[in-house]
Protein backbone atom coordinates (compact mmCIF):
# COMPACT_ATOMS: atom_id res chain seq x y z
CA UNK A 1 0.00 0.00 0.00
CA UNK A 2 1.31 3.40 -0.75
CA UNK A 3 0.57 6.59 1.63
CA UNK A 4 1.31 9.41 0.91
CA UNK A 5 1.55 12.08 3.46
CA UNK A 6 0.98 15.92 2.98
CA UNK A 7 1.61 19.12 5.62
CA UNK A 8 1.95 22.81 5.04
CA UNK A 9 4.88 23.93 4.91
CA UNK A 10 5.86 24.26 9.32
CA UNK A 11 7.28 22.05 11.47
CA UNK A 12 4.66 22.39 13.44
CA UNK A 13 2.48 21.06 10.78
CA UNK A 14 4.47 18.10 10.23
CA UNK A 15 6.12 16.92 13.30
CA UNK A 16 2.37 15.00 14.16
CA UNK A 17 2.47 13.64 11.61
CA UNK A 18 5.46 11.61 11.75
CA UNK A 19 4.59 8.77 14.15
CA UNK A 20 1.84 7.86 12.45
CA UNK A 21 4.26 8.03 9.09
CA UNK A 22 6.44 5.96 11.10
CA UNK A 23 3.58 3.26 12.07
CA UNK A 24 2.75 2.63 8.23
CA UNK A 25 6.13 2.37 7.03
CA UNK A 26 6.79 -0.27 10.08
CA UNK A 27 3.82 -2.16 8.93
CA UNK A 28 5.42 -2.47 5.72
CA UNK A 29 4.14 0.20 3.39
CA UNK A 30 5.48 2.57 1.21
CA UNK A 31 5.36 6.36 2.45
CA UNK A 32 5.96 9.69 1.35
CA UNK A 33 5.88 12.52 2.77
CA UNK A 34 5.13 16.09 0.63
CA UNK A 35 6.08 19.52 1.76
CA UNK A 36 7.79 22.63 1.38
CA UNK A 37 10.50 24.91 3.08
CA UNK A 38 11.44 22.37 5.55
CA UNK A 39 12.02 19.31 3.39
CA UNK A 40 15.96 18.24 4.79
CA UNK A 41 14.24 18.44 8.46
CA UNK A 42 11.16 16.21 7.11
CA UNK A 43 14.36 13.87 5.58
CA UNK A 44 15.19 13.84 9.41
CA UNK A 45 12.62 11.57 10.47
CA UNK A 46 14.35 8.38 8.14
CA UNK A 47 10.60 8.93 5.64
CA UNK A 48 11.23 9.94 2.04
CA UNK A 49 10.52 13.33 1.23
CA UNK A 50 9.09 15.29 -2.15
CA UNK A 51 9.64 18.87 -1.78
CA UNK A 52 6.69 19.74 -3.71
CA UNK A 53 7.25 23.62 -3.70
CA UNK A 54 11.35 24.27 -4.12
CA UNK A 55 12.12 28.09 -3.16
CA UNK A 56 8.99 28.41 -1.16
CA UNK A 57 8.55 30.90 2.09
CA UNK A 58 5.88 31.11 4.10
CA UNK A 59 6.57 34.65 4.88
CA UNK A 60 6.57 35.69 1.25
CA UNK A 61 3.06 34.12 1.09
CA UNK A 62 1.81 35.81 4.18
CA UNK A 63 3.23 39.09 3.11
CA UNK A 64 2.00 38.73 -0.69
CA UNK A 65 -1.79 38.20 1.42
CA UNK A 66 -1.19 41.69 3.12
CA UNK A 67 -0.29 43.32 0.15
CA UNK A 68 -3.23 41.85 -2.21
CA UNK A 69 -6.06 41.69 0.60
CA UNK A 70 -5.74 44.60 2.94
CA UNK A 71 -9.25 44.12 4.10
CA UNK A 72 -8.61 40.51 5.60
CA UNK A 73 -5.30 42.24 7.39
CA UNK A 74 -7.29 44.82 8.75
CA UNK A 75 -10.13 42.50 10.41
CA UNK A 76 -10.03 38.82 10.14
CA UNK A 77 -6.22 39.31 11.29
CA UNK A 78 -6.58 41.04 13.56
CA UNK A 79 -8.47 38.39 16.04
CA UNK A 80 -8.09 35.21 17.37
CA UNK A 81 -8.68 32.52 14.66
CA UNK A 82 -11.69 30.63 15.94
CA UNK A 83 -13.53 29.92 12.66
CA UNK A 84 -10.75 29.01 10.57
CA UNK A 85 -13.04 29.34 7.23
CA UNK A 86 -12.73 33.00 7.88
CA UNK A 87 -8.71 32.53 7.51
CA UNK A 88 -9.32 30.80 3.66
CA UNK A 89 -7.78 33.18 1.60
CA UNK A 90 -4.28 32.88 3.62
CA UNK A 91 -4.12 29.19 4.03
CA UNK A 92 -5.32 28.96 0.53
CA UNK A 93 -1.88 31.31 -0.24
CA UNK A 94 0.28 28.94 1.67
CA UNK A 95 -1.06 25.70 0.36
CA UNK A 96 -1.25 27.32 -3.83
CA UNK A 97 2.29 26.79 -4.55
CA UNK A 98 2.35 23.14 -3.33
CA UNK A 99 -0.60 21.52 -5.53
CA UNK A 100 0.74 21.55 -9.03
CA UNK A 101 4.24 19.72 -7.39
CA UNK A 102 1.70 17.85 -5.41
CA UNK A 103 -0.31 16.84 -8.02
CA UNK A 104 2.68 15.53 -10.12
CA UNK A 105 3.62 13.53 -7.13
CA UNK A 106 0.25 11.78 -7.11
CA UNK A 107 0.41 10.56 -10.47
CA UNK A 108 3.98 9.79 -10.03
CA UNK A 109 4.04 7.76 -6.89
CA UNK A 110 0.09 6.68 -6.96
CA UNK A 111 -0.79 6.52 -3.37
CA UNK A 112 -3.99 3.75 -2.11
CA UNK A 113 -4.54 6.84 0.79
CA UNK A 114 -3.42 10.38 1.64
CA UNK A 115 -2.87 11.72 5.18
CA UNK A 116 -2.95 15.45 5.55
CA UNK A 117 -2.46 17.70 8.33
CA UNK A 118 -5.42 19.83 9.12
CA UNK A 119 -4.07 22.85 7.58
CA UNK A 120 -3.06 21.03 4.48
CA UNK A 121 -5.97 21.26 2.09
CA UNK A 122 -3.48 20.64 -0.64
CA UNK A 123 -4.09 16.95 0.51
CA UNK A 124 -7.88 17.13 -0.64
CA UNK A 125 -6.56 18.04 -3.83
CA UNK A 126 -4.14 14.86 -4.22
CA UNK A 127 -6.77 12.54 -2.70
CA UNK A 128 -9.48 13.73 -5.20
CA UNK A 129 -6.82 13.09 -7.67
CA UNK A 130 -6.01 10.01 -7.18
CA UNK A 131 -9.49 9.03 -6.08
CA UNK A 132 -8.67 7.32 -2.84
CA UNK A 133 -9.78 7.65 0.82
CA UNK A 134 -8.02 10.92 2.93
CA UNK A 135 -7.37 11.06 6.75
CA UNK A 136 -6.78 14.28 8.66
CA UNK A 137 -4.64 15.25 11.40
CA UNK A 138 -6.46 17.75 13.30
CA UNK A 139 -4.36 20.83 15.12
CA UNK A 140 -4.88 21.84 18.76
CA UNK A 141 -8.73 22.36 19.26
CA UNK A 142 -9.04 23.80 16.03
CA UNK A 143 -12.34 22.85 14.47
CA UNK A 144 -12.68 22.42 10.64
CA UNK A 145 -16.40 23.12 10.02
CA UNK A 146 -16.22 24.59 6.29
CA UNK A 147 -12.47 25.67 6.64
CA UNK A 148 -11.59 23.08 3.10
CA UNK A 149 -14.68 25.13 0.86
CA UNK A 150 -13.74 28.23 1.70
CA UNK A 151 -9.79 27.43 1.30
CA UNK A 152 -11.21 25.82 -2.26
CA UNK A 153 -12.71 28.94 -2.97
CA UNK A 154 -9.34 30.65 -4.13
CA UNK A 155 -8.12 27.96 -5.66
CA UNK A 156 -10.67 27.35 -8.47
CA UNK A 157 -8.45 27.45 -11.05
CA UNK A 158 -6.90 24.07 -10.00
CA UNK A 159 -10.39 22.27 -10.17
CA UNK A 160 -10.46 22.93 -14.33
CA UNK A 161 -6.49 22.58 -14.83
CA UNK A 162 -6.73 18.95 -13.39
CA UNK A 163 -10.49 18.02 -14.00
CA UNK A 164 -11.05 17.57 -10.43
CA UNK A 165 -14.61 16.94 -8.94
CA UNK A 166 -16.46 19.51 -7.21
CA UNK A 167 -16.91 20.35 -3.88
CA UNK A 168 -13.81 18.85 -3.09
CA UNK A 169 -14.37 15.36 -1.02
CA UNK A 170 -14.30 15.22 2.95
CA UNK A 171 -11.80 13.20 4.52
CA UNK A 172 -13.18 9.72 5.61
CA UNK A 173 -11.50 10.19 8.90
CA UNK A 174 -10.22 12.82 11.26
CA UNK A 175 -8.07 11.88 13.61
CA UNK A 176 -8.37 14.64 17.05
CA UNK A 177 -4.98 16.09 18.18
CA UNK A 178 -6.25 16.93 21.96
CA UNK A 179 -7.58 14.18 24.35
CA UNK A 180 -11.34 14.36 24.95
CA UNK A 181 -11.39 16.19 28.30
CA UNK A 182 -9.53 18.76 26.10
CA UNK A 183 -12.12 19.44 23.17
CA UNK A 184 -14.58 21.78 25.35
CA UNK A 185 -16.55 24.07 22.37
CA UNK A 186 -17.40 21.42 20.36
CA UNK A 187 -17.92 17.98 19.42
CA UNK A 188 -15.14 15.85 18.42
CA UNK A 189 -14.94 15.37 14.69
CA UNK A 190 -13.27 11.82 14.82
CA UNK A 191 -11.73 9.59 16.07
CA UNK A 192 -8.71 9.89 19.40
CA UNK A 193 -4.86 8.76 19.64
CA UNK A 194 -2.41 8.95 21.68
CA UNK A 195 0.04 11.80 21.64
CA UNK A 196 3.91 10.43 20.80
CA UNK A 197 5.88 13.40 20.41
CA UNK A 198 8.39 13.63 17.34
CA UNK A 199 10.65 16.60 17.36
CA UNK A 200 13.57 15.23 14.78
CA UNK A 201 16.42 13.23 15.52
CA UNK A 202 19.58 14.42 17.41
CA UNK A 203 23.10 13.13 18.36
CA UNK A 204 23.57 13.58 22.26
CA UNK A 205 27.10 13.64 22.39
CA UNK A 206 28.74 10.87 24.23
CA UNK A 207 26.54 10.90 27.41
CA UNK A 208 22.96 10.64 27.89
CA UNK A 209 21.16 14.00 28.97
CA UNK A 210 20.34 14.03 32.08
CA UNK A 211 18.16 16.68 34.65
CA UNK A 212 19.57 19.54 35.75
CA UNK A 213 19.98 19.98 39.45
CA UNK A 214 16.91 20.19 40.82
CA UNK A 215 18.08 22.76 43.12
CA UNK A 216 18.24 25.31 40.08
CA UNK A 217 15.49 24.61 38.01
CA UNK A 218 15.84 24.51 34.05
CA UNK A 219 13.17 26.50 31.91
CA UNK A 220 12.77 25.71 28.45
CA UNK A 221 11.80 28.32 26.15
CA UNK A 222 9.96 27.33 22.47
CA UNK A 223 8.39 29.72 20.26
CA UNK A 224 8.00 28.36 17.16
CA UNK A 225 9.67 28.10 13.38
CA UNK A 226 7.09 29.95 10.91
CA UNK A 227 6.04 32.29 13.99
CA UNK A 228 9.47 33.81 14.74
CA UNK A 229 10.21 33.98 10.82
CA UNK A 230 6.99 36.13 10.64
CA UNK A 231 7.18 38.54 13.80
CA UNK A 232 10.52 38.64 15.04
CA UNK A 233 12.33 38.04 17.86
CA UNK A 234 10.32 40.77 19.61
CA UNK A 235 8.27 38.05 21.89
CA UNK A 236 11.69 36.30 23.00
CA UNK A 237 13.36 39.64 23.78
CA UNK A 238 10.45 40.48 26.31
CA UNK A 239 10.98 36.59 27.98
CA UNK A 240 14.55 37.54 27.76
CA UNK A 241 13.70 40.41 29.95
CA UNK A 242 11.84 38.54 32.81
CA UNK A 243 14.04 35.91 32.71
CA UNK A 244 17.50 38.15 33.90
CA UNK A 245 15.39 38.33 36.97
CA UNK A 246 14.50 35.01 38.03
CA UNK A 247 16.48 32.21 40.06
CA UNK A 248 16.58 29.64 37.45
CA UNK A 249 18.42 29.03 34.34
CA UNK A 250 16.33 28.94 30.78
CA UNK A 251 17.16 27.61 27.53
CA UNK A 252 16.22 28.94 24.44
CA UNK A 253 15.27 26.52 22.11
CA UNK A 254 15.02 28.22 18.67
CA UNK A 255 15.73 25.98 15.91
CA UNK A 256 18.12 27.64 13.26
CA UNK A 257 17.05 31.05 13.65
CA UNK A 258 19.41 33.99 14.53
CA UNK A 259 19.38 34.80 17.40
CA UNK A 260 22.07 37.40 17.26
CA UNK A 261 19.65 40.52 18.30
CA UNK A 262 19.02 39.59 21.91
CA UNK A 263 23.11 38.87 22.48
CA UNK A 264 24.58 39.61 24.99
CA UNK A 265 22.14 36.95 26.65
CA UNK A 266 21.96 37.25 30.44
CA UNK A 267 23.91 34.66 32.22
CA UNK A 268 21.46 32.41 33.11
CA UNK A 269 20.17 32.16 29.77
CA UNK A 270 21.58 30.37 27.00
CA UNK A 271 20.64 28.99 23.21
CA UNK A 272 20.93 25.44 22.40
CA UNK A 273 19.94 26.17 18.96
CA UNK A 274 17.87 22.66 17.66
CA UNK A 275 17.08 20.28 19.51
CA UNK A 276 14.30 17.97 20.26
CA UNK A 277 12.16 19.71 22.46
CA UNK A 278 10.22 16.27 23.77
CA UNK A 279 13.49 15.36 25.57
CA UNK A 280 14.12 18.87 26.23
CA UNK A 281 11.62 19.59 28.29
CA UNK A 282 11.53 16.21 30.18
CA UNK A 283 14.58 18.04 31.66
CA UNK A 284 12.84 21.16 32.83
CA UNK A 285 11.21 22.57 35.27
CA UNK A 286 8.76 24.41 33.52
CA UNK A 287 8.48 25.77 29.61
CA UNK A 288 7.29 29.18 28.28
CA UNK A 289 6.39 28.56 24.54
CA UNK A 290 3.88 30.34 22.22
CA UNK A 291 0.95 28.43 22.28
CA UNK A 292 0.41 25.70 20.02
CA UNK A 293 -1.42 22.63 20.38
CA UNK A 294 1.86 20.56 19.37
CA UNK A 295 3.57 22.13 22.12
CA UNK A 296 0.94 21.52 24.68
CA UNK A 297 0.84 18.27 24.00
CA UNK A 298 4.24 17.94 24.43
CA UNK A 299 4.40 19.65 27.52
CA UNK A 300 1.18 17.33 28.79
CA UNK A 301 3.80 14.01 27.76
CA UNK A 302 6.86 15.56 29.47
CA UNK A 303 4.14 16.89 32.74
CA UNK A 304 6.27 19.68 32.40
CA UNK A 305 4.25 23.05 34.18
CA UNK A 306 4.01 25.36 30.58
CA UNK A 307 3.29 29.11 29.95
CA UNK A 308 1.80 30.17 27.07
CA UNK A 309 2.69 33.50 25.84
CA UNK A 310 2.52 33.79 22.42
CA UNK A 311 3.51 37.15 20.60
CA UNK A 312 0.44 39.16 21.01
CA UNK A 313 0.00 39.27 17.26
CA UNK A 314 -0.19 35.72 16.92
CA UNK A 315 -3.80 35.23 16.24
CA UNK A 316 -3.37 31.33 15.69
CA UNK A 317 -2.49 30.31 18.78
CA UNK A 318 -5.46 30.30 20.41
CA UNK A 319 -6.82 26.95 20.49
CA UNK A 320 -5.46 25.68 22.99
CA UNK A 321 -5.67 28.64 25.20
CA UNK A 322 -9.40 27.78 27.01
CA UNK A 323 -8.46 24.00 27.23
CA UNK A 324 -5.43 24.69 29.43
CA UNK A 325 -6.98 27.65 31.64
CA UNK A 326 -10.08 25.65 32.42
CA UNK A 327 -8.20 22.34 33.06
CA UNK A 328 -5.29 24.21 35.30
CA UNK A 329 -2.72 22.78 33.60
CA UNK A 330 -0.81 25.87 32.79
CA UNK A 331 -0.67 29.35 32.66
CA UNK A 332 -2.07 31.41 29.72
CA UNK A 333 -0.69 35.03 28.83
CA UNK A 334 1.16 36.76 26.19
CA UNK A 335 4.82 37.48 25.82
CA UNK A 336 4.82 41.07 26.60
CA UNK A 337 2.90 39.80 30.01
CA UNK A 338 5.71 37.65 30.99
CA UNK A 339 7.14 38.91 34.30
CA UNK A 340 9.65 37.59 36.81
CA UNK A 341 6.59 36.99 39.08
CA UNK A 342 4.67 35.02 36.38
CA UNK A 343 8.07 33.25 35.89
CA UNK A 344 8.16 31.92 39.33
CA UNK A 345 4.70 31.24 39.85
CA UNK A 346 5.19 28.58 36.57
CA UNK A 347 8.42 26.96 38.32
CA UNK A 348 6.86 26.65 41.85
CA UNK A 349 3.08 25.96 41.36
CA UNK A 350 2.94 22.16 41.87
CA UNK A 351 -0.69 22.35 41.24
CA UNK A 352 0.39 22.75 37.73
CA UNK A 353 1.85 18.99 37.61
CA UNK A 354 -0.51 17.53 39.58
CA UNK A 355 -3.60 18.43 37.03
CA UNK A 356 -1.32 17.73 33.77
CA UNK A 357 -0.50 14.25 35.10
CA UNK A 358 -4.26 13.10 34.83
CA UNK A 359 -4.36 14.86 31.46
CA UNK A 360 -1.35 12.46 30.77
CA UNK A 361 -2.92 9.25 32.11
CA UNK A 362 -6.00 9.83 29.74
CA UNK A 363 -4.00 10.47 26.86
CA UNK A 364 -1.69 7.25 27.43
CA UNK A 365 -5.21 5.56 27.51
CA UNK A 366 -5.68 6.45 23.93
CA UNK A 367 -5.02 4.18 20.78
CA UNK A 368 -1.40 4.39 19.65
CA UNK A 369 -0.38 5.80 16.48
CA UNK A 370 0.54 1.77 15.71
CA UNK A 371 -2.73 0.60 16.55
CA UNK A 372 -4.63 3.82 14.42
CA UNK A 373 -3.19 2.73 11.68
CA UNK A 374 -4.68 -1.01 11.45
CA UNK A 375 -7.93 0.56 12.17
CA UNK A 376 -7.08 2.74 9.26
CA UNK A 377 -6.25 -0.37 7.25
CA UNK A 378 -9.04 -2.21 8.34
CA UNK A 379 -11.96 0.24 7.87
CA UNK A 380 -10.69 2.30 4.91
Amino acid sequence: MNVLFVSSPGLGHLFPLIPLAWAFRANGHDVVIAIAEHAERAAGSGLEVVDVAPHFSSVEAFEQVAKDDPDFLATVATRPAVALAEWGVQIAAVNRPLIDGLIALTDDFGPDLVVYEQGATAGLFASARAGVPAVQRNHGAFATAGMHDAVAGFLGDFFDRYDLPRPLPKPDVIIESFPPSMILDRSPEGWFMRWVPYGGGEVHGDRWPTAPNRDRPRVAVSMGTIELQAFGLGAVESIVAAAARVDADFVLALGDLDIGPLRPLPPNVHAVGWTPLHRLLRQCAAVVHHGSGGMIMTAIEACTPQLLAPDSRDMFQHSGRAAVRELGIGLVGSADEVSPELLTELIKDDRLVQRMTVVRDEMHSLPSPAETARRIIAEL
